[in-house]
């Protein structure tokens, strides 16, 4: 899988103005995607997935946003909602399959804003939800919702929705990002089996380490992080193909004066401590897990903090290649101020936030882990 990202590259540059100015990703891209089942990088075996290590979807993901932000962004999204597919009864994800004429490609939001009333076999699902990156590209649809519990409290409850059955509201536009069609999203009064509702029994019954809810938040952001880094890659090799470029204070090109030499130096070093922190503490959760260690507050907390740090990395990256490149960078002739862009965008995400960094913080001290507050990972029941 990562060696047909790369071989996908030369498709991506050629498609890239395409991609920026349409808003999503062309279809014959997506058709070269979905071949190379990236976008069911964790779709389950059993349900005739890859289910990738994270460190693959972490490199898969690198490997295209080094291209591309959004082509990156639209592959990890679509891991991370494609997880859900674990907690679902098996005979239903059957049914799913059987359903659609193309491999399961789920978009959608784990954030519950939509409600849900029982029926005798189900729910019926009515909300609106957004950035749901992906969309116009995808067959099934992630509705997180609000059901009444037994104690009539409202709980989350996550559920799989054809995308025929609902409504794709086209309001995609945006300073970075710009080609992940992350438009929104509306059900109205649509019925939901029980079945394609996300469930902790089912998801109790798996043995495999990329579903253990312990591990959740580290394996669905994982390949975020290889977007981040992607994004701070790709900015580095646009600056040096500004090598031979003057500009318009000095006819000198750009690789020669010592300012951006020091730059590219920089950039270098950031870059590469990011993505080794990254494999080193992503990998150490995944080895802690399947070593069958009591407690991985530790190594969790040094993924954790590892996918936050890459994400701000990268926009101290692409910032540094900008300004290195002067009156070039602001151009739309080259890559670089997309990669500005894009990497401004992509640490808005819930896992650039620094409130992950604290939270970290706490554990490497010694203190008892405090639960931060981010989309839901499954349901609450």
């Amino acid at each position: 899988m990562v060696s047909a990202a790369t071989e996908l590259q030369p498709m991506i540059r050629r498609l890239g103005d395409r991609i920026d100015a349409e808003r999503r990703l062309p279809q014959e891209l997506v058709d070269a995607l979905t071949e190379a089942e990236v976008f069911q990088m964790y779709q389950p075996r059993s349900a005739g997935g890859p289910e990738v290590h994270p460190l693959t979807g972490f490199t898969v993901c690198e490997e295209l946003a080094r291209v591309d932000g959004s082509v990156g962004w639209c592959a990890q999204v679509s891991a991370a909602v494609t997880v859900f597919l674990a907690w679902l009864d098996p005979d239903a994800l059957a049914e799913m399959r059987a359903m659609s004429d193309r491999p399961l490609h789920v978009a959608g939001s784990a954030r519950p804003l939509g409600t849900a009333v029982r029926t005798d076999d189900g729910y019926r699902v009515k909300g609106h939800w957004n950035y749901a990156s992906g969309v116009r590209h995808a067959n099934w649809f992630l509705a997180t919702s609000f059901v009444e519990g037994r104690d009539g409290a409202a709980v989350p409850r996550s559920m799989l929705v054809p995308v025929t059955d609902g409504e794709i509201v086209p309001n995609w536009n945006v300073v970075g990002m710009r080609g992940t069609g992350s438009d929104d999203f509306v059900l109205d009064d649509v019925e939901v089996p029980r079945g394609r509702t996300a469930s902790r029994h089912w998801i109790g019954l798996r043995t495999e380490p990329l579903y253990d809810p312990r591990l959740a938040m580290v394996a669905t952001w994982a390949p975020t992080a290889g977007v981040a880094v992607g994004l701070a890659q790709g900015a580095l090799d646009a600056l040096v193909e500004l090598a031979d470029v003057g500009s318009t204070g000095s006819p000198q090109p750009l690789g020669e004066r010592g300012s951006v030499q020091q730059a590219v130096a920089e950039a270098e070093a950031i870059t590469s401590a990011a993505r080794a922190f990254c494999v080193d503490a992503i990998g150490g959760a995944w080895q802690a897990l399947e070593d069958d260690r009591t407690d991985l507050g530790t190594a969790v907390a040094r993924a954790q903090l590892s996918i936050t740090h890459a994400m701000n990395e990268a926009v101290r990256v692409a910032d540094r290649c900008f300004h290195a490149a002067g009156t070039n960078a602001i151009s739309t002739a080259n890559r670089l101020e997309r990669f500005l862009r894009d990497a401004h965008t992509a640490v808005q995400h819930a896992a650039g936030q620094s409130i992950h960094l604290r939270a970290s913080g706490r554990v490497l001290l010694g203190l008892e882990p405090v639960e931060v507050a981010h989309p839901r990972i499954g349901p609450s029941s």
